[in-house]
């Protein structure tokens, strides 16, 4: 029986805190988003799975959705075909920004990027520190990104291509 209620009270714990991760806001504000201007995210530079390197700032002037995940990661992984989707149906960038140094090797993210056929960036985050500068704990984390460089919305857990059409929407 007492094996039964510890059981029972570790779940609703687990529940508790898988609920919070989802429902919070991030940490990220603009207050805390400053490269040196206020309100503006900031900015990274990574190698990406073809060996080229994309920094954030190449792209303003445009929407960005930077998604931080994994491939050990079952919501990431369940939100990779939406992502494709969202990416080829609408003009926004998408940083696919891999945590690299959590990952069993570079050649299992590549192949995982293949067997589901993505054609957006994926960035390797060897050192963590792109997810430092945005303070992501779970992952997936979305970050999205409006064309004047602001953080606009940070999404914890994952998302559906419904969910991602809404808040570029806002953009």
């Amino acid at each position: 029986m007492r094996a039964k209620l510890v059981l029972l009270i570790m779940t609703g714990f687990l529940a508790f805190g898988v609920f919070d991760s989802i429902t919070s806001e991030s940490s990220l504000s603009k207050e805390k988003t400053g490269d040196g201007d206020s309100g503006y995210a900031p900015d990274f530079t990574l190698e990406t799975l073809t060996g080229d390197k994309l920094s954030l700032s190449d792209f303003r002037g445009e929407p960005v959705m930077i998604n931080f995940w994994a491939t050990w990661c079952p919501p990431c992984r369940a939100e990779m075909p939406d992502m494709e989707r969202f990416y080829q149906e609408t003009d926004i960038v998408i940083l696919a920004v891999n945590q690299t140094g959590s990952e069993a090797s570079v050649a299992g993210v590549q192949s995982f990027t293949e067997e589901l056929n993505l054609t957006f960036p994926i960035l390797l985050d060897e050192k963590g520190e792109a997810a430092s500068l945005y303070s992501v704990q779970p992952l997936p984390t979305s970050v999205f990104i409006n064309r004047d460089g602001e953080v606009h919305h940070v999404q914890v857990g994952a998302m559906n291509k419904e969910m991602m059409e809404r808040v570029l929407a806002e953009l």
